[in-house]
Parts: structure tokens; C-alpha cells; sequence
């Protein structure tokens, strides 16, 4: 069985739309847990979600909850570097919680033999069937091999050292320098690994959110050369959606659509519906068209501008080509 933990925060209604995708289109065996925080009204989001998602026995909620330091970096205490981190984003902090402590407790809880992340923009646009031989190769080396379900033949600027296996690509995520979706050896975003590999590295690493779990795992994935068997379906079938960005710790391009309105027209009774285009050629996009639905009357709430060109031109294969406000 495959765990998928999804981060969300502050997105109720772009979470619900992940949740719809997938149970459309994700067909392994999976067990969905949301380890999300909130601030304010948006936490009235959530308890919607969890009642709407109640009877759903593979899907569970899970809450950020702030502690005075979280235990599970007594393992990660390697180095002044991490002490300095953990003294800056944890101990003590006002807005320091159990990120870490949670996620691990997840993964290691769950029974499932292997592991994927998601943020709550991404969303499901594709039927997704795991190959067996897939599996049997990432449990043969739990520590070496992992599916990254964003990337395919259908993306711009994909390398020509791709192998095809079948109904799959496999990589060496080391053979390119240049920093891009197949030289990116972990990522928080739908990358299937063998749940015990990835938790022995999780263990020792200093991180308090997705941004510094992405950030701080590659650097160290890549130093120690690991997960080096990179493998993904011929074509892909996940994407992250640009409406808005809740982090404090990047300037990705996005629409800046508010998550405050959202979540006062979910609360109000409305769901999200995205135009995606018909053919996708980057694994981040700005949907053509955002609607709002109640009722069954859709209220369009954008269409593609120049704003949204611009946004669209600055993601590519290396992720954000360049940070924008």
C-alpha cells in the first residue's frame, strides 16, 4: 500500500479538489493522511473537509499542534548547523510545532510499505497505475529508487538519457549536473519511495515545514548520492496549480488568488473547478480558467491574462525560473 501525506495550509478548497482527483484517478491501493495547520476562520475549512470526507475510511486528518520543542530532533542534532536550526524554528518559538515529530510518526505508524508527498495545489489529471515491476524495484532498493508521478515524455525540455522500461522511464538522477526535475533525487511532490528507506534519512534531518523538508533533504539526499534510480510513467500525471502561495519561505510565481476569499466562498457552500490545458507540457501550470461552483452555477473567477502568461513563462523544468512577488 502506498501512504500518501499531503501538506495543506490555510487551502480547504484547493485540498478538496486534490482529494476529488484522487479518487478519480489515483488506482493503487493508497491510504491518505492530511497533515495540515491552519490560522483563523480557514480551520472551519477543515472541520467541512473532515465531515464531507468522514466515510472515507482511507482518508484521515491529521493537525500541526505547537509544542515547546518537538522530540524528534534529538536525532537530528548532528552539527551546530542543525542546533542553530533547531534554535531558530523550534525551541521555544511561538510558532513552533511538531512538523517533524508528526510526519515521522506518520510514515512509521502507517503499515505501508511505501511513501509519497503532496502539496494541496497539486492535483491528479491522469489515471495512475503504479507498474508492479516499479514497486518491486523501489523495494528492492529502499534506500536507492523512487516514481515521480509529475514528469513524462509529455514535458518541455525532458533529457534524452531517459531508458524506457516498458510502461516506464527509468534515470540516473546523478548523470546531469543542472538542476531540474530528473537531477532532483527527492521532492515533495508525488515521488513514491519504500517507506523504512526514506525514514532513516528522515530521522537525522533538521526540518520544520514542506519547504524545509524539500529544501534540507535534497541537499543532503544528493550529498550522500541516494534514491540515485529515478523512474516515472511515460507520460505524466500529476501537476501544482498556481492560484496562490502560502509560504513565507519562497516567491514562486503564482496568481495570488487569495486563500482568505476562497475559504469564505467554501465555507459558503462552494467548490473549485480548474481548466487545465489539454496538453501539458509543464508539470506547473496556471490553469486557463478558475470557477467557483454552488449549486450547479459555475462564477468564473479568472481567465488566462497577461499576469497568468507571465507566471506560466517563469516555471519550467528546473521549477521556478525565477522568484517573483
Amino acid at each position: 500500500m502506498i501512504l500518501n501525506v499531503i501538506f495543506s495550509y490555510n487551502r480547504a478548497v484547493q485540498l478538496d479538489y486534490l482529494l476529488q482527483s484522487s479518487l478519480k484517478h489515483f488506482k493503487a491501493d493508497a491510504k491518505l493522511v492530511i497533515l495540515y495547520h491552519t490560522t483563523g476562520v480557514h480551520q472551519q475549512g477543515y472541520e467541512l473537509l473532515k465531515k464531507k470526507y468522514a466515510g472515507y475510511q482511507h482518508i484521515s486528518f491529521v493537525e500541526r499542534k505547537h509544542v515547546f520543542f518537538d522530540f524528534s530532533y534529538i536525532h537530528a542534532l548532528n552539527t551546530e548547523r542543525d542546533w542553530e536550526f533547531f534554535k531558530e524554528k523550534n525551541l521555544f518559538k511561538k510558532n513552533g510545532d511538531n512538523f517533524k515529530g508528526a510526519l515521522q510518526k506518520i510514515i512509521k505508524n502507517s503499515g505501508c510499505e511505501f511513501v509519497m508527498f503532496c502539496t494541496d495545489d497539486s492535483i491528479f489529471f491522469k489515471d495512475v497505475h503504479i507498474p508492479d515491476e516499479v514497486l518491486d524495484v523501489i523495494r528492492n532498493n529502499p534506500e536507492n529508487a523512487s516514481y515521480r508521478l509529475y514528469v513524462g515524455d509529455n514535458l518541455e525540455g525532458y533529457p534524452d538519457y531517459l531508458e524506457k522500461k516498458g510502461d516506464y522511464y527509468q534515470w540516473d538522477y546523478y548523470t546531469d549536473t543542472e538542476v531540474h526535475h530528473w537531477s532532483y533525487p527527492f521532492a515533495v511532490d508525488g515521488t513514491i519511495y519504500h517507506s523504512e528507506g526514506l525514514l532513516k534519512h528522515l530521522k537525522p534531518l533538521s526540518y520544520h515545514n514542506p519547504v524545509t523538508l524539500e529544501d534540507r533533504g535534497f541537499s543532503y539526499i544528493r550529498y550522500r548520492k541516494l534514491f540515485r534510480i529515478g523512474m516515472s510513467p511515460i507520460r505524466s500525471q500529476l501537476l501544482a496549480t498556481k492560484l496562490n502561495r502560502v509560504s513565507v519561505d519562497s516567491l514562486n510565481p503564482t496568481l495570488h488568488i487569495q486563500p482568505d476569499f476562497l475559504n469564505e466562498k467554501f465555507l459558503d457552500g462552494y467548490t473549485l473547478d480548474l481548466v487545465i490545458p489539454e496538453h501539458i507540457i509543464n508539470s506547473n501550470i496556471v490553469p486557463s480558467e478558475i470557477y467557483l461552483v454552488k449549486d450547479g452555477v459555475r462564477e468564473m473567477i479568472y481567465s488566462m491574462d497577461e499576469q497568468g502568461e507571465k507566471v506560466q513563462g517563469l516555471l519550467g523544468i528546473e521549477g521556478s525560473k525565477e522568484q517573483l512577488e
